[in-house]
């Protein structure tokens, strides 16, 4: 059974159909690049996976849980993320207090363990921790580590020799 499965999906921004049809399956521990030209859909694939642009028809299956009208604030809760693109951060909060954000919804001794394998996989962030984002040069590496908050697959399938971010939006199966 495939992690995530995404069947004829189709987004709508008002009148305009952005996604027609897009069908893609990921299995676990694998990465999928969606490659395309500006407009191609790869965001709002991104998006309507996430639940933050809903599918207008379509079926999203995580973990064989059919997902594909669940808020985005659960979605996450399930283990999918999705980290903007850009410097999207808090520019006055420390690189730190962005990572911390990323776990807000989660509790217990695992968020340090979490914190410590971030810091592995990113020893910048480590080096900057205590600067304002803003101010940090690199910000893109705090923004996408932000986004697994839900304990993502990078945090138990990602080679420690990566030396560049994961990709955008990762799955796992929720109890990581």
């Amino acid at each position: 059974m495939a992690l995530l499965e995404v069947t004829d999906l189709r987004t709508r921004y008002g009148a305009i159909e952005a996604l027609k049809g897009i069908s893609l399956t990921v299995e676990e521990g694998e990465v999928v690049t969606l490659i395309g030209s500006n407009g191609a859909g790869k965001t709002t694939t991104l998006r309507s996976i996430s639940g933050l642009t809903p599918a207008s028809r379509g079926t999203i299956v995580f973990a064989g849980e059919e997902i594909t009208r669940v808020p985005a604030h659960e979605i996450v809760g399930r283990g999918i993320a999705l980290a903007p693109e850009g410097r999207h951060c808090f520019p006055r909060m420390t690189v730190r207090e962005n990572l911390d954000l990323g776990a807000h919804r989660r509790r217990g001794p695992e968020i340090a363990d979490d914190m410590a394998q971030v810091y592995e996989l990113f020893p910048v962030l480590k080096e900057r921790a205590r600067q304002k984002a803003w101010s940090s040069g690199s910000t893109r590496p705090s923004a996408r580590s932000t986004a697994p908050g839900s304990r993502s697959s990078w945090s138990s399938r990602t080679p420690t020799t990566r030396s560049t971010p994961p990709p955008a939006a990762m799955c796992s199966r929720p109890d990581g």
